[in-house]
C-alpha cells in the first residue's frame, strides 16, 4: 500500500511539474492588421481624443497610412533578418535610429501643421504620458521593477526616511 501511494505522489509531482512548464507561453497574441485598419484605428483615437475636424482625419489618416506601411516594411526587414540570423553592425544600428529619429521629427512636424495649437498642446502632452508608461512598462518587463526612490524628486522611499 505504501508503495502505491508513493508511486501516485510521484506521478502527481510529475504530472504539475509537465502542465507548469507547458504555461509559459502565455504570451498575447497581437491583432494582425493592414496598413489601411491601423491607420483607421488611429484616426478614430486622435478624433475622439482631439475633437478633429474633416479635414484634420483626412490629413491624419494620409499620414498615419504612411506610417503605418512603412512600419509593416520595417518589421518585415526585422523578421527576416532574425530568421536569418543575421547580426547588425554598429553602423547599421545607428543608421536605423537615426532613421527613426528622423521619421519622428518629420511626424512631428506635419502633426503640427495639422492640428491647431490647443489640439498640438494636448498631443504633446499625451506623447509625454505614452512615452513615461512606456519607460515603466519596459522597466517592468526587464525585471527592474524592485521599489527604489523616485529618482526624478531625489526623494528616498519611506524605508530609508530618518525617524528620530
Amino acid at each position: 500500500m505504501r508503495k502505491l501511494v508513493g508511486i501516485l505522489v510521484i506521478v502527481f509531482l510529475v504530472s504539475t511539474t509537465i502542465n507548469a512548464q507547458g504555461k509559459k507561453s502565455n504570451t498575447k497574441k497581437r491583432a494582425n492588421f493592414n496598413a489601411e485598419q491601423m491607420a483607421t484605428l488611429q484616426t478614430k483615437r486622435m478624433t475622439l481624443h482631439f475633437d478633429l475636424d474633416n479635414n484634420q482625419k483626412k490629413a491624419i489618416y494620409n499620414l498615419k497610412l504612411k506610417q503605418a506601411e512603412k512600419r509593416l516594411a520595417t518589421t518585415e526587414m526585422f523578421k527576416l533578418n532574425k530568421e536569418k540570423g543575421v547580426q547588425l553592425t554598429n553602423e547599421q544600428r545607428f543608421e536605423i535610429q537615426n532613421n527613426r529619429l528622423d521619421t519622428q521629427i518629420e511626424a512631428k512636424t506635419a502633426i503640427k501643421s495639422i492640428l491647431n495649437k490647443e489640439q498640438f498642446e494636448k498631443w504633446e502632452n499625451h506623447q509625454k504620458v505614452k512615452m513615461r508608461d512606456g519607460k515603466k512598462r519596459m522597466a517592468k518587463g526587464k525585471g527592474n521593477n524592485q521599489k527604489k526612490g523616485n529618482k526624478q524628486d531625489g526623494k528616498p522611499r519611506n524605508s530609508q526616511i530618518n525617524r528620530s
